[in-house]
């Protein structure tokens, strides 16, 4: 190369780069973009969840639902006087045998559903809100009177219902629903207002399972059951419903009845992660249906 081509090449002169504090700015810049992106994640994986988690807790109840009507119209009897009504419950998470003969029943097995029946030799009319006030709530599974065994992950343990329950019957009153406990007042809940007012504790639940999920499998493999189906779990509760029928010549929509222990209400709760003996325990799904003896 000649002097003469050297002094063509083009001058650097005048040229410039971008200064240190241009480069910090372009980072910070950056930098909050990936931030404000990031933060997206999680709140997008959190409404996944709920969704997918309503979606299951929906399909249960409504399974749940599907399971007492079958029970009240396949599965029925009555006591050996033919003065109470129970039904057997079929569905999964029930853990009790089921019995060969529906008359021999035991009250106290967790597939026993007591109909909480008014008297059935009261004559006297009253009043509909004030028989639907004092109407009697039974929670199912079953937990008054009872110890029962769960396994948690955590190893088994035996479960009461702690000595905060007063009761000391029978389950199910031995059948009888005018000797089982009322569980409409075994919790206290503070309203919007600030009073407070009785509701039901549930204290023992249904858990559901993976029928496809082999435990022999399971442990020779050491596998663990990851299917999200197995964190759900159920309980229902029934009462006496205010639009009742009457045994008098009373109509549906009059203010006064003798109650004829016809239509209950049922409220089905799905909980996630249920540990069972716990107090206060709030579901994520709650339905309320009507149902016929």
């Amino acid at each position: 190369m000649n002097l003469k081509q050297m002094n063509q090449q083009p001058s650097l002169k005048g040229i410039s780069g971008f200064t240190i504090l241009e480069i910090l700015l372009a980072v910070v810049i950056l930098t909050v973009g990936l931030l404000g992106l990031l933060a997206v994640f999680p709140v997008a994986m959190d409404s996944g969840r709920k969704a997918v988690e309503a979606t299951n807790a929906v399909i249960i109840a409504q399974s749940v639902e599907q399971a007492i009507r079958d029970g009240l119209k396949e599965h029925k009897a009555q006591s050996r006087d033919g003065r109470w009504t129970y039904f057997i419950f079929h569905h999964d998470g029930v853990t009790d045998d089921y019995p060969t003969d529906i008359e021999k029943a035991r009250p106290g097995a967790d597939h026993y559903i007591l109909l909480p029946s008014p008297d059935p030799d009261a004559t006297t009319s009253i009043d509909r809100d004030s028989h639907w006030d004092r109407g009697k709530t039974f929670i199912f599974p079953e937990s008054d009177g009872l110890t029962w065994i769960v396994d948690d992950g955590l190893g088994e343990r035996e479960v009461d219902n702690g000595t905060e329950d007063d009761f000391r019957g029978s389950p199910n009153g031995n059948g009888n629903p005018l000797l089982a406990d009322d569980d409409a007042d075994d919790r206290e809940v503070s309203g919007f207002d600030g009073e407070s007012y009785r509701d039901f504790d549930v204290r023992r639940v249904y858990t559901l399972s993976n029928n496809f999920f082999d435990e022999e499998i399971a442990e020779d493999f050491d596998i663990v059951d990851e299917d999200p189906i197995s964190q759900y779990s159920f309980a229902f509760a029934i009462r006496p419903a205010r639009q009742d029928a009457s045994l008098g010549i009373q109509f549906p929509d009059s203010s006064n009845l003798v109650p004829a222990g016809e239509l209950y209400e049922v409220d089905i709760m799905v909980f996630r992660t249920f540990r069972e003996g716990t107090r206060n325990a709030d579901p994520i799904y709650r339905s309320q249906i009507l149902v016929h003896r």
